[in-house]
């Protein structure tokens, strides 16, 4: 089973069987389950003990259930609204049907459909059911031991299978079942109008008996053995004949009401009968309606190339059809979206079954996340140490190659290192040490060597930076000038001497005054920058 699969339950609470269809529903995935039966013999039984019996035969899954009330205790309404906010017709429909209907909001519970919507514009399906009704249903089921989470309208629930068996256009499913059938018209895949008489498989059985005069057990066992709507060379039962018209005529009435409701829209004359039911199975019942109502009439069947096919294979759709839409109600594949279990009697989550249950698989995932951190956690810190044990030794082995008569070796290295060249650059600056290691003394010096005692020049001014030695000269004419720069250019430590700017003439002395500029960097003869 995948971590996020859950098994759905519907059940049709039938007057002659019990059904239940399971079906396993995941995010990506709706996979068949058992397809169960249990027939209600003995008719006086109270259902809790048809039901307790059908659970603990088959081992039902009472986690997620949806059942529906009978279509004889709901009405339905169709409402207009010049909006379609889903919160605002939440507010407004309640309101809108106690208008409409002699019932107290206190005595009803009222769910709604969306037939159609727009910008400007809303029509919805309304149904209300009584509370009483609701409460006695649910009692009854509780009973049985079974609590379910959604309680659907018996009808409108079918057109769950429209998506499922691919019912476009215009359709009327007709369910005929043991005591009443069950009509739900269709506008494209949506809920227009559901009713129920009650006329079905049971009053079939009843007609057959009354007009042979055979026990009801065996009249049941003619009628399913065919040719009670006649053959070839036989006539037919009067009284199932007279049912079927009664049911044709209703069919067509329902149509005629569904059209009038939904406004603007298909035709009931192109509308598709839908057989569906235990009684749906009748010999040539088909054949029958379709030529009473002059429509199409075919029972439900599964295309052979729709998406979940597999969902009914091996079993009678037709049988099942109620059960597998009140399934598919738990599943993406819903249509409708009623549920009368409001109020005081919503449902409520059994939270010890929930944690133990529903949140077994997170519980899980989420342990499995937790150890992956904690092993991501532990392996990151354990390669931060190795990689930092690798740092430590190779700062180690600098310290002691840059520093060998330094021992022992100081417990953090890298912080020793930084040490010794904080205090390296402070004896630099200190020193004011530039070309060739040499200090502002030791040019200050070589300078006095290198100018000849007889030149006569006046230094009043010495500037000495990374880049340049600065002169400030006075002389007494052009001639000392070009001598001096002469003069400083042939040692090797003054290469590139030169005057800077112009040569001004003093006036009142007769003399000059320049500027002489010393680069302490170079060009070379190969174009390379070096030292001076």
């Amino acid at each position: 089973m995948a971590i996020f699969e859950r098994s759905v339950l519907g059940l049709d609470v039938g007057a002659h069987t019990l059904k239940a269809v399971e079906l396993r529903v995941s995010p990506r995935s709706l996979e068949p389950g058992p397809f169960r039966v249990h027939p209600r013999v003995d008719a006086s039984s109270p259902l809790a003990e048809h039901l307790q019996r059908f659970v603990a035969m088959h081992k039902l899954p009472m986690g997620h259930v949806a059942t529906a009330l009978p279509a004889r205790q709901l009405s339905t309404r169709r409402l207009e609204f010049p909006f379609s906010d889903t919160r605002r017709l939440a507010q407004a429909i309640p309101f809108e049907i106690e208008a409409e209907t002699p019932f107290r909001l206190d005595d009803i519970f009222v769910d709604w459909n969306l037939l159609r919507a727009d910008k400007n514009q809303a029509v919805v399906s309304a149904t209300l059911a009584k509370r009483s009704h609701v409460a006695e249903l649910l009692g009854k089921l509780q009973e049985g031991g079974c609590d379910p989470h959604v309680i659907e309208a018996e009808g409108l629930v079918l057109a769950n299978l429209a998506p499922v068996f691919r019912l476009e256009g215009t359709h009327l499913l007709v369910d005929i079942g043991h005591e009443k059938t069950t009509f739900c018209a269709l506008f494209e895949g949506r809920p227009v109008l559901s009713h129920s008489i009650p006329v079905a498989g049971r009053a079939m059985t009843e007609a057959i008996a009354s007009e042979t005069g055979l026990a009801y057990e065996d009249a049941e066992q003619r009628k399913c053995e065919g040719g009670v709507l006649g053959r070839a060379g036989s006539a037919g039962s009067p009284g199932v004949t007279a049912i079927l018209d009664r049911i044709a005529r209703e069919a067509v009435r329902t149509l005629e009401a569904a059209e009038a409701r939904q406004g603007a829209g298909p035709s009931f004359r192109d509308a598709k009968l839908t057989l569906l039911g235990g009684s749906a199975r009748l010999d040539r019942i088909d054949e029958v309606l379709a030529k009473r109502t002059g429509l199409p009439t075919h029972r439900l069947r599964m295309p052979a190339d729709a998406p979940h096919a597999k969902l009914v294979e091996g079993i009678d759709p037709v049988l099942f059809a109620p059960a597998i839409a009140l399934a598919l109600r738990l599943s993406g594949e819903s249509v409708t979206k009623m549920n009368f279990r409001q109020g005081e009697l919503a449902f409520r989550q059994d939270l010890t079954a929930f944690f133990g249950r529903e949140l077994r698989p997170t519980v899980i995932l989420a342990a499995v996340l937790a150890g992956l951190l904690v092993v991501s956690t532990i392996t990151t810190i354990v390669l931060q140490h190795r990689r930092e044990g690798r740092h430590e030794q190779a700062m180690t082995a600098l310290y002691t190659a840059a520093f060998p008569d330094k021992q022992p070796v100081p417990a953090e290295p890298a912080s020793a290192l930084g040490g010794e060249l904080r205090s390296a650059r402070e004896r630099a600056e200190f020193l004011g040490l530039y070309s060739d290691d040499r200090s502002a003394l030791l040019l200050l010096a070589e300078l006095s060597r290198t100018i000849p005692k007889d030149l006569e020049v006046r230094i009043n001014e010495v500037a000495i930076d990374r880049n340049q030695i600065r002169l400030d000269v006075a002389a007494g004419g052009y001639e000392a000038a070009d001598r001096l720069t002469a003069v400083l250019s042939a040692n090797e430590a003054f290469r590139g001497a030169k005057v800077a700017g112009s040569i001004k003439t003093d006036s009142k002395t007769g003399g000059v005054s320049f500027d002489v500029s010393i680069p302490l960097v170079v060009d070379d003869e190969d174009g390379t920058a070096g030292d001076a």
